[in-house]
């Protein structure tokens, strides 16, 4: 039987674990979520994944409104999982992850976070130490793949009321996260910020990239950006910037671009 596995990424590291997940299981598909993914999910899959960043212990608003709306009317068989790449505190990712599918009468049946480099460049500078939050992150995977593979059933934890009202709290900030923003006149027009945004958050208005408030808080216009053209506030100009070492901008493109 087919599996498929539904992602969302920024700098990679999400789509790095999704493509080390689909190597490791037979007739995989890897479907980016972005605004116009398709909601309905075949039903006679053997398995379906999600992987995704961890927003403050759920998931970013774009992977929940998705979990939200998509349609798979009977979970028969399926084996659904879900993995989430963090890079501080996994918080209460997997019990959230686990609600929201509850919600629409499904199972999670497996869950797993998987520490990765730490890339929310808006809110702290970009450490060193790529190499080895790599290897770290590829090991990890590793073990998450074995028990995927397997169909290991996990017992998911409740969501803690608390744990909710911090992710909704923090959720609620992520649209006009973008309004802190701006570009300097080291912009060279290539357009790549625009391409690699799921949100379509960006357009290009007189050559400069223009954000419309409907932001995800991936960052990836601000890491991807050849110039670090694009900053926030006072707070990145000497920050460095991150991409997953495997997954360059051109391949986020292919799945984003527009």
């Amino acid at each position: 039987m087919k599996n498929r596995i539904y992602f969302f990424t920024g700098t990679g590291n999400s789509l790095n674990a999704a493509q080390n997940i689909v190597k490791a299981l037979p007739e995989c598909e890897l479907i980016v979520i972005r605004k116009d993914t398709p909601l309905e999910v075949p039903t006679d899959y053997e398995r379906v994944g999600f992987v995704f960043p961890n927003y403050s212990g759920g998931p970013p608003k774009m992977v929940a409104n998705f979990i939200r709306n998509m349609k798979l009317p009977n979970q028969n068989n399926t084996y659904l999982f879900a993995v989430a790449t963090y890079g501080g505190n996994a918080g209460s990712i997997i019990a959230q992850i686990g609600e929201q599918l509850k919600q629409r009468n499904w199972q999670l049946h497996y869950g797993a976070a998987i520490l990765s480099y730490p890339n929310a460049v808006t809110i702290y500078p970009m450490i060193k130490g790529v190499r080895l939050f790599t290897r770290i992150a590829e090991g990890r995977t590793k073990r998450v793949v074995k028990k995927i593979v397997t169909k290991q059933l996990l017992s998911i934890p409740v969501l803690k009321e608390s744990a909710q009202k911090r992710y909704e709290n923090y959720m609620a900030q992520i649209p006009n996260s973008d309004s802190g923003y701006h570009v300097n006149d080291a912009c060279i027009s290539c357009g790549i910020c625009k391409k690699v945004c799921p949100a379509k958050d960006i357009t290009i208005d007189d050559g400069k990239p223009v954000f419309h408030h409907q932001c995800e808080s991936c960052m990836a216009c601000i890491q991807h950006c050849p110039k670090r053209a694009i900053n926030y506030q006072d707070k990145t100009q000497k920050r460095g910037r991150y991409a997953h070492p495997d997954v360059d901008y051109k391949m986020i493109i292919r799945y984003y671009g527009q």
